[in-house]
């Protein structure tokens, strides 16, 4: 089976009901039945228009519930789409986790498992590429330092 692909706005609806903390079937659930109330007080974006953005996926056939539960990735994303991803399933921001060099992103910690995740999110049009952990304390933990730059510049 091939890989569910999303649109902007359905993929950060899905990254924005992933910071719940509900499971992923409870979320299913809740969405199916527009039951958004204990969703939205939960959420990182609450003022998000989920209703619009499920309503978008429904016109565009994209199946968000099969993307909760197996994956997904972007079918584009800009930066800024780049930085909520960051933003929402990571918690890394801009300016205190890492900075921004045109359309490139530089100096993110994540850990293996992460960036893994993150290469399957964005990797149709987006390289993660390591930087290196030449850093005190870098050595020391999990992490990897490493940048994402747009594959065709």
């Amino acid at each position: 089976m091939s890989q569910v692909r999303l649109s902007i706005p359905v993929g950060m609806l899905v990254e924005n009901v992933l910071t719940s903390g509900e499971s992923i079937e409870v979320i299913i659930d809740r969405l199916r039945r527009r039951d958004l109330a204990p969703l939205l007080s939960k959420i990182k974006e609450p003022t998000m228009d989920v209703e619009e953005r499920l309503q978008t996926a429904e016109e565009a056939a994209e199946d968000w519930a099969e993307a909760l539960r197996s994956g997904y990735e972007f079918k584009f994303l800009h930066i800024n789409g780049l930085k909520r991803v960051l933003d929402f399933r990571f918690d890394r921001k801009i300016d205190r986790d890492y900075s921004q060099e045109e359309l490139t992103l530089r100096h993110i910690r994540l850990n293996a498992q992460e960036i893994e995740l993150l290469r399957m999110l964005i990797g149709r049009q987006w390289e993660v590429i390591e930087e290196g952990n030449n850093e005190a304390g870098a050595a020391l933990s999990a992490d990897i330092l490493v940048g994402i730059k747009l594959k065709y510049q």
